[in-house]
């Protein structure tokens, strides 16, 4: 197959202040075993280095075209990207993390595998490193089969958080990933870029039992930091957003949509300080009364493991208190 290519190869990389691993990420993209004929380096007003090591950069391979631009977020600067991009297939690397050598090359031999087929994704898995350089175990084994999962199926597996809606892990058709636009200044946007595509899948996404995908988690980069509400906000728009797309097409999995927007509520309500939990905070008390609506199918809901039924309940019935009672064992843990 690698020596019958029919399609080039666009990789996009937004950099913001990522100087310490940009040569590394560019450089895996550039040594492709399916060479890419453009690695687009956005720079998101880096007020590092980056911007400049892109230039530099640019001048050691005329296939890298680098892009400056006032800060606007990954989101924005993938969207630039997409303006530039002209390639039959379409990539997306962060700029902190690598690619295998041979990543793209099985990704789109898997859809070039698959020519009788209407698809235009296709997938693999990631690698996590711990800060010190151990390997997170995966979740699942891998088996190396590509399997192709079925728009339906795919939307099924993203609301129970067992699909990868990472777009880093995943090669496009150009003459798809084109028409869309992700939603810039918002969290969670790779989740609702992919909502908004499914429809568009075609028969879906071939996803390959390997991985290739290399990221390095720094210490902290598995916390969210401080907190921030509109964080939450945009995660329960995208859950009430996949809830919708269930009533309108995918009308089998409204139990487990349903259940996503508890587990994302959920989530809120254990992370939210106590002292904004109050009847000013018009988001908190919109998922408070959506919650109470919904009494009867979180006690009933099949999706939902006990332990996050138990939380739901009692954090429905007296959040407040509850939150103060997680709070503080949280901390006693912490103490040990």
């Amino acid at each position: 197959m690698e020596g019958d290519r029919r399609g080039t190869l666009d990789i996009i990389i937004p950099v913001y202040n990522k100087e310490a691993y940009l040569e590394r990420c560019v450089h895996s993209a550039l040594m492709q075993s399916y060479a890419p004929s453009a690695v687009i380096l956005v720079d998101d007003g880096s007020t590092d280095g980056s911007g400049v090591l892109c230039d530099e950069l640019a001048k050691t391979d005329d296939r890298i075209k680098v892009i400056h631009r006032e800060n606007g977020g990954s989101s924005a600067a993938r969207n630039t990207g997409l303006e530039y991009s002209a390639g039959d297939y379409v990539g997306f690397l962060d700029a902190d993390d690598h690619a295998d050598a041979d990543m793209y090359g099985k990704l789109i031999a898997a859809i070039e595998a698959n020519e009788d087929k209407d698809i235009f994704v296709s997938q693999l898995m990631n690698r996590k490193y711990r800060p010190d350089g151990t390997l997170f175990e995966d979740a699942e084994r891998l088996d190396g089969k590509t399997e192709l999962i079925a728009p339906s199926d795919f939307y099924e597996q993203l609301i129970l958080h067992k699909g990868d809606s990472s777009m880093c892990t995943k090669v496009f058709k150009g003459e798809l990933i084109r028409r869309f636009r992700f939603e810039e200044g918002k969290a969670n946007e790779d989740f609702e870029l992919l909502l908004r595509m499914l429809p568009s899948l075609g028969e879906g996404i071939l996803s390959l039992g390997t991985p290739g995908y290399n990221i390095e988690l720094s210490e902290g980069s598995n916390t969210r930091g401080a907190y921030r509400q509109s964080f939450y906000e945009d995660m329960m728009a995208n859950a009430f957003k996949a809830l919708r797309l269930a009533n309108e097409t995918y009308q089998t999995c409204i139990s487990q949509a349903r259940r996503f927007t508890y587990v994302q509520a959920l989530d809120f309500l254990l992370h939210i300080p106590v002292g904004e939990m109050k009847r000013s905070n018009a988001f908190y008390m919109r998922i408070l009364r959506y919650l109470k609506s919904e009494k009867n199918d979180v006690r009933n809901n099949p999706y939902l493991s006990r332990k996050q039924r138990e939380y739901l309940i009692m954090l429905i019935d007296a959040p407040v208190l509850v939150r103060g009672t997680h709070r503080l064992i949280m901390k006693l843990r912490k103490q040990k």
